[in-house]
This record gives structure tokens, C-alpha cells and sequence, in this order.
């Protein structure tokens, strides 16, 4: 029994007679290759490296394993650069291992609708990002070398800024550097690198009157 329990851990990340554990057995097969094999090898290792830790299981906790926000944005633009799927941060740092790779090959098995579209132009983040300084500060369209706070901006504003920025675009936008970027061209230049490098789907900002 000793022995069957160990297979169990090695093969599943799990020990035997839990829900993981359990899961494995009744699935089919997983064999090289396969979906489900490619997907639980590339979280482990990419855990093992972004959290330098190893004798990790699928019930292991990436916070409680020395990981943090950044961490976990490192870990799903790895996500969506290997598989090419849309997954947030925050559908993340809510997971442990094993929930993880379950979310993981439910974005695969979705299919197209689900995968990376192409980033919207810099021109179009400069639009909606200047509509946004104009609602949330009460000014007008801003230009390029508008200060963010020398128009009234605050942290409260720029949070505010962030979750407007983070619907429309689909991108996790660090609160600390859209404040960082006080000019609307230093945001404009700061979504755009993030919209390029993430593999979340980018919208066309929607049309609205000036």
C-alpha cells in the first residue's frame, strides 16, 4: 500500500485518497503530450522556478509558498504565452496548484474564443485614456504632458483610473505605476507595454462622444 500511495503523489502531485488523487484515476490515461500531462508539468516547473521551492503538491498554496502579486502576474503571462489563453491574476492568486491547472485546461478545452487577441492600437489607448482623465478630473480632453495630479488626480482617482483601464483593456494595470506615470503620454506608453506583453484579449476601446 506504501508503495501505491507514493505512485499516487508522483504521478498526481497529490496523496492517494484525496480529491486530486481521485480525479487522476477516474480521468483517462494521461499520457506524454497529452493536454493534461503538458499543462500540470508546466505549472510545476514554472512554481519551482518563480517561487524557488520544490516538493510541491496540487494542494500546495502559492502565497503561503513565498509568492506575491507580482509573482502571481509573472505566473499567468506564462500561463497565456505557452497555451495562448485568456487567464486574469486574479482568477490566479484565488487558486491553489491543483485549481490552477483545472482552470488552466478549461481555457483549452474553450477553445479559439478564449485565446489571445491582437492589442488595440496606441492611438486607441490614448483615446480612452484621455476620456478617462477628462470624466474622473473634470477637465478637459487632456493633452500629452497633462499631469495626472496637477489636474486634480489623487490615489483614490487613479484606482478608480485602474479598474476603468483594467475592464476595457483585460489587463492587470498596477495601481503604484499608473500613478508612477503621472503624464497621460507616461500612461499611455505604460498600458501599451503591458497590453504587449500580456496574453489577454485587448478590445477596441469602445466609442463615445468627446
Amino acid at each position: 500500500m506504501t508503495s501505491d500511495r507514493f505512485a499516487v503523489i508522483a504521478a498526481t502531485g497529490a496523496p492517494a485518497d484525496t480529491p486530486a488523487a481521485r480525479s487522476t484515476e477516474a480521468d483517462e490515461p494521461v499520457r506524454p503530450g497529452d493536454p493534461v500531462c503538458e499543462v500540470r508539468e508546466f505549472l510545476f516547473e514554472a512554481w519551482q522556478d518563480l517561487l524557488g521551492c520544490a516538493n510541491l503538491t496540487e494542494h500546495s498554496d502559492f502565497f503561503a509558498r513565498g509568492g506575491d502579486s507580482l509573482l502571481i502576474t509573472r505566473l499567468a503571462r506564462r500561463v497565456g504565452k505557452r497555451f495562448g489563453v485568456v487567464v486574469t491574476m486574479h482568477d490566479m492568486s484565488r487558486r491553489n496548484l491543483g485549481d490552477q491547472i483545472v482552470l488552466v485546461r478549461t481555457r483549452l478545452s474553450r477553445g479559439p474564443a478564449h485565446r489571445a487577441r491582437p492589442v488595440v492600437t496606441t492611438r486607441s489607448i490614448r483615446t480612452f485614456v484621455a476620456r478617462q482623465w477628462a470624466e474622473l478630473l473634470g477637465c478637459r480632453v487632456p493633452f500629452d504632458h497633462s499631469d495626472f495630479f496637477a489636474l486634480g488626480g489623487d490615489s483614490l482617482l487613479g484606482t478608480r483610473l485602474v479598474r476603468r483601464l483594467e475592464k476595457e483593456f483585460g489587463v492587470d494595470v498596477p495601481v503604484r505605476d499608473i500613478l508612477g506615470a503621472t503624464t497621460l503620454a507616461g500612461q499611455v506608453l505604460l498600458l501599451g507595454g503591458l497590453l504587449a506583453e500580456s496574453p489577454r484579449p485587448a478590445h477596441t476601446p469602445r466609442s463615445r462622444a468627446a
